[in-house]
């Protein structure tokens, strides 16, 4: 991804703050993959760690004042990351403010829309405000929960609709999706809050486009999965390397694999500006690249080797946007350390792309005792602990974790909110 602009934070359009209530109060922004009917990587619904208790708790003032929050956030990630990702928003219709979103360019960008007074039509202005959306390229989606009037003032104008699984009788939904399709025949849906791997029948069903929820990071049980082959020479190659194994010993062990040998003199003479003539000896590839990112190479060659199975691209995405973070986080410590800190977040998520237990990847593939016990939980001095709770905080969207572990490594939670962007904007953009 493009980096982040320095600036960005504080390019944010200022928003008015209701009485009682802070900008902090609103928590980070936070957000969860959107997958395609093939489980294909889509975009992201982004939305702020603290704003579904505010709603409930506040009114019209506050869901428009988190509106507004939302959309200064979402408007400082950089267009170029914009541009491989779809967004998706959910906002109170009666607050539309095209003005304000016209900051996130339109195309792209699906605003799913809801209302408190659904047992009325839309206002006037909510009509207007949707019209103007769709006309400057925006899609505006329905949220629709009810066929209330509301639903049936605003359904002429939509680009389609979105449904909620979460805490709904999937047969009702079915039911109602049913009769919905019937009445507004031809119009897209996407499916929202979808909480397991096992719910992903009915969106299917439906017919949804899009689909997120809870389910895209789930990290189901999974006891039979095992290192392809592929994987197992990658994980021995790394082994012999923290085992400081020579190099020619390791070059002798490449060689065997024509694919791999390839894959290294491509990535090594793509890197090596300058050069009159283009490497070509696997001995001389290792040398030049080095030990330590010999080592992050081959781990990022296992994440590529991933199973092509359902989900692997987006939790592939997932895994780099971690290791990426964790390594702009200790942006004041070493280079080995912010290496270790790539590898140590790459490490917390592989299971679930490559399809085995966890625990088969602390067993099989080498690490430092330091990578081990941040893994494992176990050192409360670890100095890598705090760096990957906050990883995992900010995927989860806690925000109390969150400003904790920003605490202990003595970085301002804003400055992290622009790091993971930041690593977003590299993992998009090729590294």
């Amino acid at each position: 991804m493009q980096t982040v602009p320095e600036q960005a934070v504080d390019a944010r359009a200022p928003v008015d703050v209701p009485p009682g209530l802070s900008a902090q109060a609103a928590g980070v922004l936070v957000w969860e993959a959107v997958v395609g009917e093939r489980s294909q990587p889509l975009g992201y619904r982004f939305f702020l760690s603290e704003a579904a208790t505010l709603r409930v708790r506040g009114g019209a003032r506050v869901r428009q004042f988190l509106d507004a929050m939302l959309v200064s956030h979402v408007a400082a990630i950089s267009p170029t990351w914009r541009s491989h990702r779809q967004i998706f928003l959910r906002l109170d219709a009666e607050a539309l403010d095209p003005t304000a979103l016209a900051q996130l360019g339109g195309a792209g960008v699906h605003l799913i829309l809801d209302a408190d007074a659904r047992g009325e039509p839309a206002s006037e202005a909510s009509v207007a405000a949707l019209k103007q959306l769709r006309t400057a390229g925006f899609r505006v989606l329905l949220l629709a929960c009810d066929s209330a009037p509301w639903l049936a003032s605003l359904a002429p104008h939509a680009s389609g609709f979105a449904i909620s699984l979460g805490g709904q009788s999937l047969d009702g939904v079915e039911q109602f999706v049913a009769g919905l399709k019937n009445t507004y025949p031809g119009l897209p849906w996407c499916a929202l809050d979808v909480p397991t791997v096992d719910h992903l029948a009915l969106p299917h069903r439906l017919g949804c486009t899009a689909v997120t929820g809870p389910f895209v990071s789930e990290r189901a049980p999974n006891l039979g999965g095992r290192f392809s082959p592929d994987g197992l020479r990658v994980a021995s190659l790394l082994s012999k390397l923290r085992q400081g194994a020579e190099i020619r010993e390791m070059a002798g062990v490449l060689k065997q694999d024509v694919a791999l040998s390839y894959r290294l003199l491509r990535y090594v003479n793509a890197a090596a500006w300058g050069l009159v003539n283009p490497i070509s000896s696997i001995e001389q590839a290792m040398l030049m690249l080095g030990r330590r990112p010999l080592y992050r190479w081959l781990m990022l060659l296992l994440l590529a080797g991933a199973p092509k199975a359902e989900l692997t691209e987006v939790r592939g995405e997932a895994t780099l946007v971690r290791a990426r973070f964790m390594e702009l986080l200790g942006a004041s410590l070493s280079v080995p350390q912010r290496d270790e800190l790539f590898v140590l977040g790459m490490l917390s998520l592989l299971d679930t792309v490559l399809q085995v237990p966890a625990t088969r990847v602390l067993d099989t593939l080498p690490m430092s005792d330091t990578i081990r016990a941040a893994l494992a939980g176990t050192g409360a001095d670890n100095p890598y602990g705090p760096y990957l709770m906050l990883a995992r905080a900010w995927d989860r969207g806690d925000t109390a974790a969150i400003h904790a572990a920003c605490e202990r490594i003595g970085m301002p939670p804003e400055e992290a909110s622009r790091l993971h962007l930041q690593a977003f904007d590299w993992v998009l953009n090729g590294k």
